[in-house]
């Protein structure tokens, strides 16, 4: 098919907007009746895209168009990065990084408020170094969260603490999937190429930073308080999770993001990550090889495939999505809604900006249950968006990556708020001095998720942070631009 040839529907250039509709509809559903399946959005975007043949007047050409957004360069970027990134997670997993942290924690001796503050810490120490917000909630909460009540913490609030460093972690580390999903869909209009990610993360680093602080200091103001300490009690529970040695994975992880930040790419980064935390958990005892590759009986298993398929269902929906945005600018039809958009809302580059917030803003609550989903979904837009604003794709990044991980980490039916829910009350047997939280008591104590969000809508009104794309690609902050005119 000529690629510049138009892709035409019966009706308008909307019809192409059908696949879509049905994909966001179903997905929205199964976010509100909190069954969030991968599984059903991979069948909802493959029914989206059949009915949306109807529609075309030309089905070799649909089905030429689709096929052309399935294998294209962003999609497989993404997943590629995803599946190297899901081995890399693992591997940090089973060197027992969490026992590391939990080792410094008691060497400090804090409590209370204090507590709070380290556990929102560590959490988003541990996101980083994995780039899962998901695997952070789950991994810490079992830890963190039964100590802190011990140590006295309050409940609300250190639940909000574990959430807040889930999202530090998928807002700045260059291993995440929000990272990754935000650079890579965020195209140059001057030359070839998305951004990359060591960049957006080093833009990006000055808002986090921003909200990091205000959060820390809001968790040290209302993270105490707490009914009971038990301090003694508290220690004993986490005694079986402690292990100095897994501080060593610190290494690698300091050691990709900076690589990544420096402008080495990030498969380069990734790699010299696995390979260096490989090294270090063998060579220090924190798991045997078998922990990365082995076979049982026919059965294989070990952070190697069980990474690998992790990412595998994800990365489908990416790909179908970006199929779907690549018929909708194939067809004219994106040009038309953002061409209405700059008519009657955008304008200026400040309504631009504030447009990509609320997209941002409105898919993250409407597909709350999976941050990841919502950030493919939108993309696009934000993308299109961008690029007809010249924003540079670095500050394109910024406001997306940021914007979508505020309310999924606190909205009682978001995914991640569900996720800890069911970890803490998987642990009431257990641990019965535990007090029970409902779904909307993380709503205001999820401080940095709320901090961000904030921080990122200033940044739009005031221009703070904007940049432009020059005539070659090149990241030209708005005060020069305005020197050069």
């Amino acid at each position: 098919m000529d690629e510049n040839k138009k892709l035409e529907f019966r009706g308008s250039s909307f019809m192409a907007l059908v696949p879509f509709a049905i994909f966001i509809v179903i997905t929205i559903a199964l976010s509100f009746f909190n069954a969030a399946d991968t599984n059903m959005m991979i069948g909802a975007g493959v029914i989206g895209l059949l009915v949306g043949m109807f529609f075309a007047k030309n089905l070799n050409d649909y089905w030429d168009i689709i096929l052309e957004g399935l294998g294209s360069k962003v999609a497989m970027t993404a997943v590629m990065l995803w599946l190297v990134v899901g081995i890399y997670g693992n591997i940090l997993n089973r060197g027992q990084i969490v026992e590391g942290l939990v080792w410094l924690s008691v060497k400090i001796h804090v409590s209370g408020a204090a507590f709070t503050v380290a556990a929102f810490i560590f959490a988003a120490v541990f996101a980083m170094a994995t780039g899962s917000g998901f695997g952070t909630i789950s991994t810490m909460s079992f830890i963190l969260y039964p100590a802190g009540i011990l140590l006295g913490s309050n409940p609300a609030v250190l639940a909000g603490a574990i959430l807040s460093g889930a999202a530090v972690g998928d807002n700045i580390a260059p291993v995440s999937d929000t990272a990754i999903i935000a650079s890579s869909s965020q195209e140059y209009q001057n030359r070839e190429g998305v951004a990359d990610i060591g960049s957006t993360v080093k833009t990006r680093a000055k808002f986090v930073v921003i909200a990091g602080v205000i959060s820390i200091i809001l968790f040290f103001i209302f993270g105490g308080a707490g009914e009971a300490t038990d301090a003694k009690q508290a220690e004993m529970l986490l005694a079986q999770y402690q292990n100095p040695k897994g501080l060593l994975l610190l290494i690698p992880t300091i050691l990709v993001i900076a690589l990544a930040i420096k402008g080495i790419n990030i498969f380069a980064a990734l790699g010299t990550g696995i390979i260096t935390a490989s090294v270090i958990g063998l060579a220090a005892g924190l798991f045997p090889a078998s922990a990365l590759f082995s076979m049982k009986d026919g059965a294989i298993s070990g952070a190697i495939p069980e990474g690998v398929a992790g990412m595998t269902t994800v990365s489908i929906v990416l790909i179908l999505v970006v199929a779907m945005g690549n018929m909708l600018v194939k067809s004219g039809c994106m040009e038309a809604i953002v061409d209405w958009m700059n008519n009657t809302i955008i304008k200026t580059p400040r309504g631009a900006e504030v447009a990509i917030w609320v997209l941002a803003t409105i898919f993250g609550i409407l597909i709350a249950a999976i941050n990841t989903i919502a950030n493919i979904c939108v993309a696009p837009f934000v993308n299109a968006v961008g690029k007809k604003n010249n924003l540079h794709p670095y500050r394109r990044t910024d406001i997306l990556a940021t914007t979508i991980c505020s309310f999924p980490f606190f909205l009682p039916f978001g995914g991640c708020v569900l996720l800890l829910l069911g970890g803490i009350s998987s642990m009431m047997d257990t641990y019965p001095f535990l007090p029970k939280l409902g779904g909307a008591d993380m709503m205001f104590t999820t401080f940095y998720s709320w901090a961000i969000w904030i921080v990122m809508l200033i940044a739009c009104l005031t221009g703070w942070g904007r940049a432009f794309e020059g005539e070659n690609g090149e990241y030209i902050p708005a005060k020069e631009m305005k020197k050069n005119k």
